[in-house]
């Protein structure tokens, strides 16, 4: 018996800069939920991956950062942790429990500079989740978490005693924050 199958057609892209998000919400509507499989005669349900949300993926990240944000529904069961959120004098932040401050050598202030750390970590697994997810974050998202720690880190320095100490944690922040903008800009501000 030979089957044969009717060409494919050409599947519309998953995101597309020049369609406004209303047209690919009428786009969304079009699609069938259930289709006929035609060579069971069964039902079948299309499977639906999760977009990022629309607008500005900046003050999204930083929301999300800040807790304005609760994480993604399935963040968990797909990055293997659940965020946690921790009060500082400068607002509440989301982290992850495994992140730390990667220091090579662990050279400066990493004990210190954790909690900062820490959220960042967060951030850059957001990236993560949602590339794995089929809809990758713009370059402002990165950019966004990047821009809290620095501002995390000087916010540490700038809230010690004395200026000597002032000094010093001021100096290891520029030297953090530089190196970790520099990583991003490496790797074109896309997931890490």
């Amino acid at each position: 018996m030979i089957v044969r199958t009717p060409p494919a057609t050409a599947r519309r892209p998953v995101s597309s800069s020049s369609e406004s998000p209303t047209a690919e919400r009428a786009n969304a509507a079009t699609v069938r939920p259930h289709e006929k499989d035609t060579f069971t005669k069964a039902t079948t349900a299309a499977a639906r991956v999760g977009a990022a949300p629309a607008g500005d993926h900046g003050k999204l990240m930083r929301e999300y950062l800040t807790g304005a944000r609760p994480p993604p529904a399935d963040f968990e069961k797909v990055m293997g942790y659940k965020p946690f959120s921790i009060q500082t004098k400068h607002g509440q932040r989301m982290q992850d429990p495994f992140g730390s401050a990667s220091a090579p050598g662990k050279i400066g202030p990493d004990k210190e500079f954790d909690p900062a750390a820490k959220t960042h970590d967060y951030g850059y697994d957001l990236l993560r989740y949602y590339d794995r997810k089929g809809t990758p974050l713009s370059d402002d998202a990165r950019k966004s978490a990047d821009a809290l720690f620095r501002e995390d880190l000087f916010h540490f320095a700038n809230d010690q005693k004395g200026f000597g100490a002032k000094l010093k944690y001021r100096t290891w922040a520029q030297i953090y924050a530089t190196a970790v903008e520099l990583n991003s800009r490496v790797q074109g501000y896309g997931p890490p």
